[in-house]
């Protein structure tokens, strides 16, 4: 089928959310920062307004985006959409993402009074800069977003079998070291400890990570949907190390993580990103984002997360 302009449409603030996960759940690879609990969360803790597009191609969905809007000094209107849209399998060609793109770039246009800056879910390939070119976008500065998608779909043997000699190694020691690990499905009873226990490590490394309001309203937003996973690991009755993993459709997100010197020493955070992993698959999950790498600023967790095997994309980064 021949696809034209008038063929492709962005329905605004449409359907019911019910519809919306559905559609979601249709992307084996969804992103966190377009799934409409983050939306929520954004909009009550840093007044972002979101707006939800429904990709239609001949009047039957075939993706969708969300991009969030904001009013700064009171006149300038600023937009951004980060790691979107998604469309179906199969519709995710050329030819359809550069009208997906088109359109969007004819909605939020870049001016002295409308400011728009967007992380598309595109690879970082000539093809899709000059896709985007195409569509009227200019390429910032700056490297791409780079993260590592693990596949659940294989058996535990086999997933296993992929990590790095080194790292299964790791695993191998916690699981002998004594650790008891124990799983928050809701996050009303780890959230807080493992916030707190976050935030100190943030400050005094100095990366950047969200907020602790943002990780609140992220679990009243999504638990309802069990897309809220926590798991602490504890030596002799002590918490020493604990994860945050968010759930969209299909996929998860690796959120946060913190571990102590005990925690270090015995290894507790293999022991939990792999039960993370079981438990993931457990609930049919087929696709696990481990969230951004960082090779310069961060080389020891950029390896820790490359030994769990997966595959390592580069987006196209920041566009104006």
């Amino acid at each position: 089928m021949v696809t034209t302009p008038e063929d492709l449409r962005i329905l605004w603030d449409v359907g019911r959310v019910a519809e919306w996960e559905s559609l979601l759940k249709a992307v084996p690879r969804s992103t966190l920062t377009q799934c409409f609990g983050y939306a929520v969360a954004m909009r009550t803790v840093e007044g972002w307004t979101p707006r939800l597009g429904l990709i239609e191609l001949a009047d039957k969905p075939i993706g969708l985006v969300v991009v969030m809007e904001k009013r700064a000094f009171g006149l300038a209107r600023v937009a951004r959409l980060h790691r979107g849209p998604l469309l179906l399998p199969a519709a995710q060609k050329p030819a359809i993402l550069a009208l997906v793109m088109k359109q969007l770039r004819q909605r939020y246009p870049t001016g002295p009074l409308r400011w728009t800056a967007i992380v598309p879910e595109l690879p970082d390939t000539e093809e899709n800069r000059a896709l985007l070119r195409w569509a009227g976008w200019r390429q910032d500065k700056g490297p791409g977003y780079r993260t590592l998608w693990l596949d659940l779909r294989p058996d535990e043997a086999t997933l296993r079998k992929a990590l790095a000699q080194k790292w299964r190694n790791a695993l191998s020691q916690a699981e002998r070291s004594g650790l008891a690990v124990e799983v928050d499905r809701d996050g009303s009873s780890q959230l807080s400890w493992l916030t707190e226990h976050y935030l100190k490590d943030r400050a005094a490394k100095g990366f950047r990570g969200p907020s602790a309001p943002l990780l609140t309203r992220l679990r009243t937003a999504l638990h309802r949907d069990g897309d809220i996973l926590l798991l602490r690991a504890c030596k002799d009755g002590e918490p020493v190390a604990g994860v945050l993993f968010l759930g969209h459709g299909q996929a998860a997100t690796y959120q946060v993580g913190w571990t102590g010197a005990e925690g270090r020493r015995t290894r507790a955070h293999n022991l939990l990103l792999w039960r993370a992993i079981l438990e993931l698959k457990a609930q049919g999950r087929t696709q696990l984002d481990l969230g951004g790498l960082l090779p310069d600023q961060a080389p020891g967790v950029t390896a820790f997360k490359r030994g769990v095997g997966g595959e390592e994309v580069e987006l196209l980064g920041v566009w104006r």
